[in-house]
């Protein structure tokens, strides 16, 4: 038997949430699948936002429910830094209080036939919509540098599947990565009792200032507060968010992978420096298994190229917005989906060229710019796209299955099962 909604959402994470909130607030049919938060979850202890609260929100129709809000209310911090731990709580609470209907199963496969997609579950079960919206977040997406993709995982794995640091006391841990990710993963591994030693191409590794709660008025218009920091540029990405979507694709690119480029937030740092050695200018050139160690070349700034060798090698190297590593797509679907490099390309409405498909998130930066590689993109996002989910005419719609169901009373199958 095969269940019939309008849509499905993939995801359980904030961006999937907040759509869910405002798809039922304005009364259209929809079923969302997969574990609440589960990314956030997972995250090591001891790791905190790179973000201030007030840019962290799961977005809903009603105020007074912020990240920022609600930690107040249960006096934890709420400015920065916030911890995981404490987003992913208020992510759990958030979903029991508006989107009570989460269903936590994986959806293993999405195809199209027709004007339907049948979406099918883990348990086997099938569910046929009229639309469907990926919000998967960055799983499925992590990368991984060429010269460490034929390492076997037992040796070699991403920060993002990382949860518990315990496993490396008493190794040697190579970290592969300049941004916050890689030199988080610098410091758990210490503090677990591991000897690591990361390794940055770049010329420098960079850490973030702290930012003020309280700033002089001349600075605050010189350098307005955002959600991704200070500064005007910051400003005009916050408040008009479809602009990048009208720039040239070419240049919509460049500015999506050059904005923010990798940074390290401040309380980290005095956790990494002088205790942890970190190698700039350093590139892993080659990679092998031996024995159940791993043989590293690296090459430095002179060419000189020596060997080092490790208990576990952890990529800190960031995501790969490629909707070919969405496993649950099915193949066919996949290549009709037209592409911005990797990434599906999008219309206002965050639709794909395959109508009825639609991505948000991560997936949609390349379409709408940096903004969107982060939860603050959410609240944009979500109020588009249940506007247009919805239709143009969502509350008389409402109103009418109101009115029908007041005259109609509840379905027969009801009344008799009642008897």
């Amino acid at each position: 038997m095969t269940d019939t909604t309008d849509v499905v959402i993939v995801g359980a994470g904030p961006y999937g949430l907040s759509l869910a909130a405002h798809l039922r607030a304005r009364g259209v049919r929809f079923r969302i699948f997969g574990p609440a938060m589960k990314f956030w979850r997972d995250m090591p202890t001891g790791i905190n936002l790179k973000s201030v609260g007030f840019a962290t929100n799961i977005s809903v129709p009603e105020g007074g429910y912020t990240f920022a809000e609600w930690c107040r209310q249960r006096n934890l911090e709420d400015f920065e830094p916030c911890t995981m731990e404490t987003f992913a709580a208020y992510g759990l609470w958030m979903q029991r209080r508006f989107v009570p209907e989460l269903e936590e199963i994986l959806v293993t496969n999405v195809s199209k036939g027709g004007h339907r997609f049948e979406v099918i579950l883990a348990s086997g079960r099938r569910v046929s919509a009229r639309r469907v919206v990926v919000a998967t977040g960055v799983s499925y997406l992590e990368r991984y540098p060429e010269v460490l993709r034929d390492l076997p995982r037992a040796l070699a794995r991403h920060t993002c599947s990382i949860s518990d640091y315990s496993k490396f006391r008493g190794q040697a841990v190579a970290i592969i990565g300049g941004g916050a990710s890689a030199i988080e993963a610098g410091a758990l591994v210490r503090e677990a009792g591991g000897a690591p030693e990361i390794f940055v191409r770049g010329q420098n590794v960079v850490f973030h200032g702290r930012t003020a709660r309280v700033r002089p008025l001349w600075e605050r218009i010189r350098e307005p507060m955002t959600v991704l920091g200070s500064g005007r540029r910051h400003w005009i990405l916050q408040h008009f968010p479809p602009l990048v979507h009208f720039l040239p694709e070419a240049r919509r690119v460049r500015l999506v992978k050059n904005y923010l480029s990798p940074a390290s937030p401040w309380w980290i740092k005095d956790r990494v420096l002088c205790k942890v050695p970190i190698q700039v200018q350093s590139a892993v050139t080659d990679a092998r298994a031996v024995g159940n160690r791993v043989r590293l070349e690296v090459r430095d700034a002179s060419h000189r190229v020596r060997e080092v060798e490790v208990d576990h090698v952890i990529t800190g190297t960031g995501y790969d917005w490629n909707v070919s590593l969405l496993p649950f797509l099915d193949p066919n679907l996949q290549r009709s989906i037209h592409r911005t490099e990797h990434a599906p390309s999008l219309n206002l409405n965050f639709e794909s060229s395959v109508k009825g498909l639609y991505f948000i998130g991560p997936m949609s930066a390349m379409s709408f710019g940096p903004l969107f590689r982060f939860v603050a993109g959410a609240n944009f996002t979500v109020r588009m796209v249940a506007r247009h989910l919805a239709g143009p005419f969502p509350l008389a719609r409402t109103a009418v299955n109101g009115w029908l169901k007041t005259v109609l009373g509840p379905p027969r199958h009801k009344a008799s099962s009642s008897r």
